[in-house]
């Protein structure tokens, strides 16, 4: 390997377990977690041109990396405690995930004729709303996306997605209350989230072993299917379900909280994902693809909140069912500690990693339909 090459590889595996430290510090801003910094590195290197960047050897980094992690997160989603923990959340978050294919279908449709790729945009928007960044990431991989607008999609949700929550845990909860009913006291003070705790490395090396076993079964039952591996829709998808499927069983018990891990492989992906963006050669898409999805989220969020106003939802059932759908589990702690409310804190969570396993079905699956509407 060449001296650019080894800098690269060294930065996708080095970088992530600095960002989580200081993540875990509270030395991040406020705006910047683990995935955005390790975004934003790849970038700042590509773009300055600080080595020549092996665009062939990130592809394969990000594409293993992706195939590695996504098991790891999919395994410590319970569907059965989701389904008997989260009673009205699992409403919500529901009609989240609906408002999400409605308006992103729609504005999918209405962008095909101003960008070529609206269709794999929408798919990975609706995975962004379900599940957060590992399914736009995985449904980006499997439509075959370019590296830059896996990159933008990110980057928009940094802009947009960010001043929306940034609002959710300042002055909206009050606006809220003066739509929706009052949510019930927090009930549980001292409850924490183990999903993001530090995981023994002894403990690690089954759960990576696990997941490699679950990504070689998946690759082989996409050759038995398909004829081959080159069919990234099929692999996801089977990787997906297959993931599930373990998820299910006593055996992901056994694995203990394999979230982290999982969590690590995402944020290679991400690194090597921003050393492959080059914003230059996407300026002139990059302001469409801005448009395009704040049209999605802004319709997606009304429509959201319209919806749970009919149906009668709590307001901080209605905040944490949305940050479960867009953020993830990480920031439904932070919100439901900023609102006050660690009584939804477990469903919240329990919805969300829900929505990981969803989510690559409901965005590959959207695309598809937006692909063949247009024509």
């Amino acid at each position: 390997m060449s001296t650019p090459q080894i800098l690269s590889v060294l930065l996708c595996i080095g970088f992530p377990l600095f960002a989580r430290h200081t993540e875990r510090k509270g030395r991040f801003p406020s705006w910047i977690s683990s995935i955005i910094a390790c975004y934003l590195v790849g970038i700042w290197v590509s773009n300055l041109r600080l080595w020549e960047v092996d665009n062939k050897l990130m592809e394969q980094v990000a594409g293993a990396s992706m195939l590695l992690g996504l098991p790891l997160l999919l395994f410590a989603v319970r569907i059965k405690e989701s389904l008997r923990y989260a009673g009205s959340m699992l409403l919500a978050f529901g009609l989240c995930c609906l408002s999400g294919l409605v308006c992103t279908a729609v504005v999918g449709y209405l962008m095909t004729g101003q960008l070529p790729d609206a269709w794999k945009i929408a798919g990975m928007l609706v995975g962004l709303y379900t599940g957060g960044t590992p399914n736009v990431q995985a449904i980006g991989l499997a439509l075959e996306a370019p590296a830059e607008y896996m990159v933008l999609v990110q980057a928009a949700d940094v802009l947009l997605g960010g001043s929306y929550l940034l609002g959710l845990v300042t002055f909206l909860p009050a606006v809220y209350s003066w739509f929706f009913r009052p949510s019930d006291s927090a009930m549980e003070e001292g409850q924490t989230n183990d999903l993001i705790s530090r995981i023994a490395f002894k403990k690690q090396l089954p759960q990576l072993l696990a997941g490699v076993l679950v990504t070689a079964a998946s690759v082989g039952l996409c050759f038995l299917i398909t004829g081959g591996i080159s069919d990234l829709t099929a692999l996801i998808l089977l990787l997906t379900s297959v993931s599930l499927l373990v998820a299910g069983s006593g055996f992901a018990d056994k694995l203990g909280n394999t979230y982290p891990l999982g969590e690590y492989f995402i944020l290679i992906f991400c690194v090597a994902l921003g050393l492959m963006a080059d914003f230059r050669e996407l300026a002139a898409n990059g302001m469409d693809l801005l448009y395009f999805s704040a049209l999605a989220l802004i319709s997606t969020t009304l429509l959201h909140l319209i919806l749970c106003k009919l149906f009668n939802v709590d307001r901080d059932t209605v905040i944490l069912s949305y940050v479960a759908g867009f953020y993830g589990p990480v920031f439904v702690v932070q919100v439901a500690a900023a609102i006050r409310n660690h009584r939804l804190l477990a469903a919240g969570i329990a919805v969300s990693l829900l929505g990981f396993g969803i989510g690559n079905y409901l965005g590959i699956g959207l695309a598809h339909l937006v692909y063949w509407l247009a024509g």
